[in-house]
Protein backbone atom coordinates (compact mmCIF):
# COMPACT_ATOMS: atom_id res chain seq x y z
CA UNK A 1 0.00 0.00 0.00
CA UNK A 2 1.37 3.39 -0.95
CA UNK A 3 0.88 6.50 1.12
CA UNK A 4 0.27 9.83 -0.57
CA UNK A 5 2.82 12.48 0.38
CA UNK A 6 -0.08 14.79 1.27
CA UNK A 7 -1.00 12.35 4.08
CA UNK A 8 2.35 13.03 5.74
CA UNK A 9 1.75 16.70 6.54
CA UNK A 10 -0.98 19.20 7.20
CA UNK A 11 -1.25 22.98 7.34
CA UNK A 12 -0.10 24.67 10.54
CA UNK A 13 -2.94 26.45 12.31
CA UNK A 14 -0.57 29.00 13.88
CA UNK A 15 1.81 30.30 11.19
CA UNK A 16 0.01 28.73 8.19
CA UNK A 17 3.12 26.82 6.99
CA UNK A 18 1.81 24.20 4.56
CA UNK A 19 3.94 21.29 5.77
CA UNK A 20 3.55 20.64 9.50
CA UNK A 21 5.01 17.17 10.00
CA UNK A 22 2.94 14.16 11.05
CA UNK A 23 4.55 11.43 13.16
CA UNK A 24 2.63 8.32 14.20
CA UNK A 25 3.21 5.44 16.56
CA UNK A 26 1.22 2.29 17.31
CA UNK A 27 1.31 -0.33 20.03
CA UNK A 28 -1.34 -3.02 20.12
CA UNK A 29 -4.79 -1.42 19.77
CA UNK A 30 -3.40 2.02 20.75
CA UNK A 31 -1.91 4.66 18.48
CA UNK A 32 -0.73 8.24 18.68
CA UNK A 33 -0.37 11.04 16.17
CA UNK A 34 1.74 14.14 16.58
CA UNK A 35 1.52 17.05 14.15
CA UNK A 36 4.27 19.63 14.66
CA UNK A 37 5.18 22.69 12.66
CA UNK A 38 8.95 22.85 12.16
CA UNK A 39 8.71 26.63 11.74
CA UNK A 40 6.73 27.91 14.75
CA UNK A 41 6.40 24.81 16.95
CA UNK A 42 2.58 24.56 16.94
CA UNK A 43 1.72 21.00 17.97
CA UNK A 44 -1.31 18.72 18.07
CA UNK A 45 -1.11 15.39 19.90
CA UNK A 46 -3.78 12.68 19.74
CA UNK A 47 -4.12 9.18 21.17
CA UNK A 48 -6.57 6.64 19.73
CA UNK A 49 -7.83 3.17 20.58
CA UNK A 50 -8.55 0.79 17.67
CA UNK A 51 -9.81 -2.25 19.61
CA UNK A 52 -13.04 -2.52 17.59
CA UNK A 53 -11.36 -1.71 14.26
CA UNK A 54 -12.28 1.98 14.14
CA UNK A 55 -10.37 4.75 15.86
CA UNK A 56 -11.77 6.18 19.11
CA UNK A 57 -10.15 9.43 20.20
CA UNK A 58 -8.92 9.10 23.79
CA UNK A 59 -6.88 12.26 24.19
CA UNK A 60 -6.21 15.42 22.19
CA UNK A 61 -4.00 18.39 23.03
CA UNK A 62 -3.20 21.40 20.86
CA UNK A 63 -0.33 23.65 21.91
CA UNK A 64 0.78 27.05 20.72
CA UNK A 65 4.34 27.03 19.51
CA UNK A 66 7.00 29.41 20.79
CA UNK A 67 9.55 28.25 18.24
CA UNK A 68 11.06 25.05 16.92
CA UNK A 69 14.46 23.44 16.63
CA UNK A 70 16.30 20.56 15.08
CA UNK A 71 19.60 19.24 16.37
CA UNK A 72 21.59 16.72 14.38
CA UNK A 73 24.68 15.48 16.25
CA UNK A 74 27.83 14.81 14.24
CA UNK A 75 27.20 11.58 12.32
CA UNK A 76 23.71 11.17 13.75
CA UNK A 77 20.03 11.59 13.07
CA UNK A 78 17.28 13.25 15.04
CA UNK A 79 13.82 14.74 14.72
CA UNK A 80 12.18 18.09 15.14
CA UNK A 81 11.19 19.58 18.48
CA UNK A 82 9.04 22.49 19.63
CA UNK A 83 9.17 25.06 22.38
CA UNK A 84 5.83 25.13 24.21
CA UNK A 85 6.83 28.10 26.31
CA UNK A 86 9.25 30.93 25.69
CA UNK A 87 12.72 29.36 26.08
CA UNK A 88 15.17 30.98 28.45
CA UNK A 89 18.22 32.79 27.13
CA UNK A 90 20.35 29.97 28.61
CA UNK A 91 18.51 27.33 26.59
CA UNK A 92 18.87 29.29 23.35
CA UNK A 93 22.56 29.92 24.09
CA UNK A 94 23.17 26.19 24.74
CA UNK A 95 21.59 25.34 21.39
CA UNK A 96 23.59 28.11 19.67
CA UNK A 97 26.85 26.67 21.04
CA UNK A 98 26.00 23.18 19.76
CA UNK A 99 25.19 24.57 16.31
CA UNK A 100 28.05 27.05 15.95
CA UNK A 101 30.90 25.59 17.98
CA UNK A 102 30.36 21.86 18.52
CA UNK A 103 29.75 20.66 14.96
CA UNK A 104 26.04 19.95 15.27
CA UNK A 105 23.70 20.80 12.39
CA UNK A 106 20.20 22.19 12.46
CA UNK A 107 18.46 25.38 13.47
CA UNK A 108 16.51 27.26 16.12
CA UNK A 109 13.53 29.47 15.37
CA UNK A 110 11.57 31.55 17.89
CA UNK A 111 7.97 32.73 17.65
CA UNK A 112 7.56 36.51 17.62
CA UNK A 113 4.07 37.25 18.99
CA UNK A 114 4.29 40.91 17.93
CA UNK A 115 4.72 40.08 14.23
CA UNK A 116 2.86 36.76 14.31
CA UNK A 117 5.74 34.94 12.67
CA UNK A 118 8.75 32.80 13.50
CA UNK A 119 12.29 34.15 13.22
CA UNK A 120 15.31 31.98 12.48
CA UNK A 121 17.81 32.83 15.25
CA UNK A 122 20.64 30.36 14.61
CA UNK A 123 21.50 27.72 12.04
CA UNK A 124 19.57 26.79 8.96
CA UNK A 125 17.06 24.01 8.20
CA UNK A 126 19.23 22.77 5.33
CA UNK A 127 22.51 22.56 7.30
CA UNK A 128 22.05 18.80 7.49
CA UNK A 129 23.49 18.70 3.97
CA UNK A 130 26.65 20.65 4.83
CA UNK A 131 29.95 18.78 4.90
CA UNK A 132 32.18 19.51 7.88
CA UNK A 133 35.63 20.53 6.64
CA UNK A 134 38.56 20.99 8.99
Amino acid sequence: MYQKISDMHEKCRQCQFEYARIDTEAWGPQSSKRVMCPICGWTVYEEHNWSDGTPVLLKRNESQGFGAFRLIPPGGYTGYNAFHEVPSAEVVESLRILLTEKGWKGYVSLWDAKTGSAKLVVGHPLHKFDVLTK
